[in-house]
């Protein structure tokens, strides 16, 4: 499991504050966290083992504090090895901790944006929505009550009514299926 994202809900408490107050600082590691992997990955290969020790250090207790889940568990063995031994960890288990820093990252990434559209009305993420719908993921149904201008307005009144109406039943399947309809019969302009 990558994440607990029950962690970075309680840190926000789904409160628009805390998540002003929160979001520049996990955007903030979103962004920074590819430089990161280059450095990481430039340390490892001069074999500058401080380095490696300090940058995975580092990263594991940001995305910890997050609720990240296996890469903490994936780097504290590494970091230990480090830190004791002094040795740098093998090149499978490198290559092991990169895979899970990046789709950590990507998981992240992917959290956070169901926040970028819920003050206005403008479109939201249709393809993103179809695929927490097709996940089964409970946070499609608030992200459709944080955004229902948005859908309101890409969906017209008619269908959003029915829309509504899945997603009171937690119907996520028909819900996913009339986006889809609506994404491939959409008029151009």
């Amino acid at each position: 499991m990558l994440f607990n994202f029950s962690v970075l809900e309680q840190l926000i408490g789904f409160s628009e504050d805390a998540f002003l107050h929160l979001s520049p600082a996990v955007a903030q590691l979103i962004a920074s966290t590819p430089a990161e992997m280059q450095q990481l990955i430039l340390a490892y290969q001069q074999k500058n083992k401080k380095a490696v020790e300090h940058i995975m250090h580092k990263l594991r207790g940001s995305y910890a504090t997050l609720g990240a889940i296996d890469l903490p568990e994936l780097s504290r063995p590494l970091e230990q090895v480090l830190h004791q031994q002094r040795q740098l960890p093998s090149a499978a288990d490198f290559a092991l901790y990169m895979d899970c820093l990046e789709q950590s990252c990507a998981a992240l990434k992917l959290w956070m944006s169901q926040f970028e559209q819920t003050t206005d009305s403008s479109l939201p993420d249709v393809q993103l929505y179809i695929q927490y719908l097709e996940h089964s993921d409970m946070q499609a149904y608030s992200l459709f009550q944080q955004q229902r201008a948005g859908w309101i307005h890409y969906l017209g009144p008619d269908d959003f009514v029915l829309m509504e109406q899945d997603m009171m039943t937690l119907d996520f399947v028909a819900a996913a299926q009339r986006l889809k309809h609506k994404i491939n019969h959409k008029e151009p302009g």
